[in-house]
C-alpha cells in the first residue's frame, strides 16, 4: 500500500508540474488534493462492511493507475492550452482536484480496511508504520531506481500488475489475475495517445525522460522549441535573439577574457567566440538537455562552435558550481534563464546567489541577467518581479545597471560600468564583426539616458529583496497570474497582510481553546490534526528551501519524501508500547515547537535536509501512534487518521497558497510554531492536577 501510495503520488507531481508550466506552487496544491481527498477516504473506509473489502481496495486501485496519468495529460488539451501557455490559478486548483480524486479517494479507503483486516490493539500504530516502510522503499526505488530509466505509463503498468497479484494474495483466488488483461489493454491503447496529448495538435518530435525533468521538442519547420517541464527553455535556431543577449553582455566589459555561461542555448556560443577570449565555460545540470541540444544543431558554425578548444561544456547545477568556485575566476557572468517564474530558476535572481556570483568574478567583472522585456504598460506584477530582482542585486554589488525597458537588462558589478552608447558603440565595431542583425546603433535605444532613468525610478519604487527563504517568485507568478486571468480571488490574496493572518489565528486559536479545553477526545483530536499540519508544512518548507538551494528537487523529491516516511515508521515503532502516552504526546508537541524554531539551521547542507525530514516524519508517527494508545479505542483509527490527512491538507495548502509566497518559509514555520503550542498547552490541560504542579 505505502509502495504504491508514494510512486503514485511522484508519478502525479511530476505530471502536474510539467502540466503547470513546471511551478512548484503546484508541489503544495497537489499535495493538499492528495491528502484531502486520502482523509476522505479514510473517513469512508471506517464504514465500509463489505465482505472482503480490502482485497477489493487492490483491484480497484491497479484499475484507476494508469486513467489517473491520462486524466492529468489531458488537462492541457481540456483547457485548450497552447505550449507554455500558463494556466489560471483557479484552472490550476480545479484541475488538480479532479484528477487526484477517485485514486486518491481509494487509497485512503484502504487504511482502515487494513486496521480492520490486521485486528490487534496496535494494529494502527502498526499499519501506519508498515505503510510507512513501504512509502519509504517506494521513494528510494524511484529515486535510484526508476527516475530517468522507466516512463509515468511503463509505471503505472507495473503498478496495476502489482496490485492485482496482492489481491490474488490476499484473497487465496488465482483466478484474479485473470484482470491483468485490463491495464494491459488499456496501455496498449493509449500510450501513443498520451505522448502527444498534452501537445495540443502539435507532435512532439523527441521527448526524453530526464532525472531533472521532461524535456519534450516541439518542431515548426526548421525551429524547434525546447520545453522543460512544460516551460519553454529557448528556441533553436534564435539567430536574432542570441546576438542581442550575448553582445549586450560582452560589449559591457572592455576585455572579457573568461566568460561562464549559465543554461539557455548551445546555439549561443557561436556569439561569444566572436570575441577575443581565452575561455567560454557553458554549464548545464541536465546531461540529456546537452545531449538534446547537441543532437537538433543544424548550423555547421554552431557544430564548430562545440568544437573550439576554448569552449567547455560542464554538466553541473550552476549555483553550485559558482559557489565552490572559492576565488574570482570569470570576467563575464551570463545568466541565460528564463524568467523567475518557479522556484529553480527564482534560485538564480535572489540576493544570496549573487552574493555567490560576486565571489566568482574578477576584478571589474560583469554579472548580466534579464527581467521582464515590455514594449508597453509595466503591470504592478511585473514591476515587483523585476524590482525585487534590481533590489537584490544592489543589496550585494556597488553598481547596477540597466537597459530601457523594451531589453530587459541588468548588470552588476563592484566596478564602474560604463553604459555611455558612444563608448559602447567604439568598443563594440572594435571587437566584433560580421553580425547579421546585432548592431552598433542598438545601444542608442538600450542606454538612452531617458528610459534607463525611467527603468531606474520604476524599478527603485520596489523596496522587497528576493531571497532563498523568501521566494518572491510565487509571490509574482500569482500576481501576474493576476493580472493575466483577472482572477479577483488573487486580487484579493494579494492583499493579506501579516496582521490578518496574526488577528484571525488567534481568534481561531482561541476558539478552539475554549472548545476543547480538558476536554479527552477532543484535545487529541486537535493534537492529531495539528501534527499532520506541522508535518506536511515542514515537507513543504524542506521541499522549497531545497529547491532553492540545490535545484533539482524534481530528482530528489522522491528520496526526500522517502526520508520523511521512514521517520513516521521509526517513530510508530518506538513509540508502540509507550507506557505513558499522554506525557509522550506532550513531549512530541514541545519537540515540534523546537524544530520549528531551529529548522533555518537545517538548511545549511544538503545532509541536513534529510535530517529534518527524518525528524519530522519520527514525531508525527510518534504522535499518531501514542494518540492512538492512549484513546485506547480501535474504531478511532481510521478517525484519527483522517484528522491526520486533513492537517496535512491544510498543510500543503495553506503555506503553498498563502504562508511561504507572502512571508517566506521561516515565517510559515512559526505558525507551525503558534498552532503547536496551543496544542501542547492543551494536552497540558489533561495531566491529573498534581503532575500539572509537578
Amino acid at each position: 500500500m505505502g509502495m504504491t501510495s508514494m510512486l503514485m503520488q511522484i508519478t502525479a507531481l511530476r505530471l502536474l508540474l510539467s502540466t503547470f508550466s513546471g511551478n512548484e506552487l503546484d508541489i503544495g496544491i497537489t499535495l493538499s488534493f492528495w491528502l484531502i481527498w486520502v482523509g476522505i477516504g479514510s473517513f469512508t473506509g471506517s464504514k465500509v462492511k463489505l465482505k472482503h473489502a480490502f482485497t477489493f481496495s487492490f483491484i480497484i486501485i491497479s484499475l484507476l493507475a494508469l486513467p489517473t496519468l491520462l486524466s492529468i495529460k489531458a488537462i492541457r488539451p481540456v483547457l485548450s492550452l497552447e505550449p507554455g501557455e500558463s494556466t489560471s490559478l483557479v484552472y490550476t486548483v480545479v484541475s488538480t482536484a479532479v484528477s487526484l480524486f477517485p485514486l486518491c479517494l481509494m487509497i485512503g479507503i484502504q487504511f482502515p480496511l487494513a486496521v480492520l483486516y490486521s485486528g490487534s490493539r496496535d494494529a494502527p500504530g502498526r499499519v501506519y508504520g508498515l505503510e510507512a516502510i513501504g512509502a519509504f522503499i517506494g521513494g528510494v526505488v524511484f529515486t535510484f531506481v526508476i527516475s530517468g530509466r522507466i516512463g509515468a505509463m511503463e509505471l503505472c503498468l507495473i503498478l496495476s500488475l502489482v496490485n492485482i497479484l496482492m489481491a490474488a494474495y490476499i484473497s487465496k483466488k488465482k483466478i484474479i489475475t485473470v484482470l491483468f488483461s485490463f491495464p494491459l489493454v488499456f496501455y496498449i491503447g493509449f500510450h501513443e495517445i498520451s505522448v502527444s496529448l498534452p501537445w495540443h495538435h502539435l507532435e512532439p518530435s523527441l521527448i526524453v525522460e530526464s532525472k531533472y525533468g521532461e524535456i519534450t521538442v516541439i518542431k515548426v519547420r526548421e525551429e524547434s522549441s525546447i520545453y522543460v517541464n512544460g516551460q519553454i527553455a529557448f528556441t533553436y535556431p534564435e539567430p536574432q535573439g542570441e546576438e542581442l543577449r550575448t553582445h549586450l553582455a560582452m560589449t559591457l566589459h572592455p576585455l572579457p577574457s573568461r566568460v561562464l555561461v549559465v543554461g539557455g542555448s548551445i546555439g549561443t556560443l557561436k556569439e561569444f567566440l566572436k570575441y577575443p577570449v581565452d575561455s567560454v565555460d557553458f554549464i548545464e545540470l541536465d546531461p540529456r538537455m546537452v545531449e538534446l541540444s547537441l543532437r537538433i544543431l543544424s548550423l555547421k558554425e554552431d557544430k564548430d562552435a562545440i568544437r573550439d578548444p576554448r569552449v567547455r561544456i560542464i554538466n553541473k547545477d550552476g549555483r553550485r558550481f559558482i559557489k565552490r568556485l572559492g576565488k574570482p575566476t570569470y570576467d563575464t557572468i551570463v545568466l541565460n534563464l528564463p524568467q523567475p517564474s518557479t522556484a529553480s530558476t527564482n534560485r538564480f535572481y535572489t540576493s544570496d546567489f549573487f552574493r555567490e556570483a560576486k565571489g566568482a568574478l574578477k576584478e571589474g567583472g560583469i554579472l548580466f541577467t534579464t527581467i521582464y522585456p515590455s514594449t508597453g504598460y509595466v503591470g504592478r506584477g511585473m514591476q515587483m518581479a523585476s524590482g525585487s530582482v534590481y533590489n537584490s542585486l544592489r543589496s550585494v554589488f556597488k553598481y547596477v545597471e540597466v537597459t530601457s525597458q523594451e531589453y530587459g537588462g541588468l548588470f552588476a558589478s563592484d566596478s564602474q560600468i560604463h553604459i555611455d552608447p558612444g563608448i559602447l558603440e567604439e568598443r563594440f565595431i572594435h571587437m566584433v564583426t560580421n553580425l547579421k542583425y546585432f548592431n552598433q546603433y542598438i545601444f542608442r535605444d538600450a542606454f538612452s539616458p531617458f528610459k534607463v532613468d525611467y527603468v531606474k525610478e520604476r524599478l527603485s519604487r520596489i523596496k522587497i529583496v528576493n531571497t532563498d527563504l523568501q521566494p518572491s517568485a510565487y509571490l509574482y507568478n500569482l500576481m501576474v497570474w493576476a493580472e493575466v486571468h483577472g482572477g479577483k480571488a488573487l486580487t484579493y490574496l494579494l492583499k493579506i497582510r501579516g496582521w490578518h493572518v496574526i488577528a484571525l489565528s488567534v481568534i481561531a486559536l482561541i476558539s478552539v481553546s475554549l472548545f476543547i479545553f480538558r476536554k479527552k477526545k477532543q484535545v487529541i483530536s486537535y493534537s492529531i490534526f495539528t501534527t499532520g499540519f506541522s508535518g506536511m508544512s515542514f515537507m513543504l518548507a524542506v521541499i522549497l528551501a531545497y529547491q532553492a538551494a540545490y535545484g533539482y528537487i524534481y530528482e530528489m523529491i522522491g528520496m526526500l519524501t522517502a526520508t520523511f516516511m521512514i521517520g513516521l515508521w521509526a517513530g510508530t515503532y518506538l513509540t508502540k508500547y509507550a507506557k505513558k502516552p499522554l506525557l509522550v504526546l506532550f513531549s512530541l508537541e514541545i519537540m515540534t515547537i523546537i524544530l520549528a524554531f531551529a529548522s533555518p539551521v537545517f538548511f545549511e547542507a544538503e545532509l541536513l535536509f534529510y535530517l529534518l525530514c527524518l525528524l519530522s516524519g519520527a514525531i508525527t508517527g510518534s504522535q499518531f501512534s501514542t494518540a492512538n494508545l492512549f484513546i485506547g479505542e480501535l474504531k478511532v483509527a481510521g478517525r484519527l487518521y483522517g484528522l491526520d490527512i486533513t492537517g496535512s491538507f491544510l498543510g500543503a495548502f495553506i503555506p503553498s497558497m498563502i504562508l511561504i509566497p507572502l512571508f517566506g518559509i521561516y515565517n510559515a514555520l512559526l505558525f507551525v510554531v503558534g498552532i503547536k503550542t496551543v496544542s501542547a498547552v492543551m494536552i497540558l490541560s489533561l495531566f491529573p492536577p498534581f503532575l500539572k504542579r509537578g
